[in-house]
């Protein structure tokens, strides 16, 4: 069995195991169209600082690149730009906060994972955005977003976006507050 990887873990305990005084939240929000997908991309896109941590989980074709083409251009990227690094499992975009895109779709389990560069793909000094975010369950960071994608129809998603953590409920709270004409609860 492949020993996991030793990653850095940030002040304040912010990995899985770590104490935070808050508790799990939600919020589910249906969008339309891959327009409205895109825009509640950037929305959130907006919201995130270097060291933060989306990540996605649904089927194929549930809008998990379309949303983070939403989210590069909140963070002033080109969404035309961003493909999905499915046959190269990680892309870079530069600019004043850097993206990094992963796509765990390929990877196995945990030890698929183990000998990719943790250090770049959770650097506090990027954003993270992983589709296939559960090929990386045990190393994501207990403050990561969790978005679930799926198909409500032809063109309707659901997105239930769930955190955990200090920041994780801070970006949930402020997202909730950037509310645009979606159906959303909370939870």
């Amino acid at each position: 069995m492949t020993p996991k990887p030793k990653i850095p873990r940030p002040a304040g305990g912010n990995r899985r195991g770590g104490q935070h005084p808050k508790s799990a939240a939600s919020l589910e929000i249906v969008t339309g169209s891959v327009e409205e997908t895109q825009a509640l991309g950037e929305r959130l896109g907006r919201l995130l600082n270097p060291g933060d941590v989306v990540a996605l989980r649904g089927e194929l074709g549930s809008g998990k690149t379309t949303l983070i083409q939403g989210i590069a251009r909140g963070l002033g990227r080109d969404p035309e730009t961003v493909k999905s690094p499915t046959f190269v499992l990680m892309r870079e975009y530069p600019g004043e906060v850097p993206i990094i895109h992963v796509d765990g779709y390929r990877l196995d389990n945990h030890p698929s994972v183990s000998w990719l560069d943790l250090e770049l793909i959770f650097s506090q000094h990027k954003v993270t955005v992983i589709e296939w975010a559960d090929r990386f369950a045990e190393l994501l960071p207990a403050d990561a977003l969790d978005v679930h994608l799926s198909h409500v129809s032809t063109n309707r998603r659901r997105l239930r976006i769930a955190a955990a953590g200090v920041r994780g409920h801070t970006i949930l709270e402020q997202l909730q507050g950037s509310r645009g004409e979606s159906r959303e609860s909370v939870s």
